[in-house]
């Protein structure tokens, strides 16, 4: 684990797999770090929170399954940002990355 200096803004890492568990369930994954809002370069800190679970209910694409996954992500990361803030660390909103240009799209409100 490598940590470096940053201005500890929260960032998450978001990610899921279709249709990879049995009954047709899906996974999501998050990782939670604290880093510069804008780097000059992607530093990739230590992580503050990993999660990896399974989206019980059947999604029908695997946009819905990042989509899930970014839901989830998001309560994790609501939490985690106003334990920061109390600690003094003022916070931007909080950057969620995806792999995924649909679901972006459809969390974004731009879908074309």
């Amino acid at each position: 684990i490598r940590f470096h200096a940053c201005d500890m803004q929260l960032n998450v890492d978001s990610d899921a797999a279709y249709l990879v568990q049995p009954q047709a369930c899906s996974r999501y994954a998050g990782y939670f770090y604290l880093g510069s809002p804008q780097p000059k370069h992607y530093i990739l800190n230590g992580a503050v929170l990993v999660t990896c679970k399974t989206i019980h209910s059947v999604c029908a694409s695997a946009a819905e399954a990042e989509t899930a996954g970014h839901f989830h992500n998001a309560q994790h990361a609501i939490v985690i940002k106003r334990i920061l803030e109390v600690m003094g660390h003022k916070q931007n909103p909080v950057p969620l990355k995806t792999d995924n240009s649909t679901a972006n799209s459809f969390v974004h409100d731009n879908i074309k």
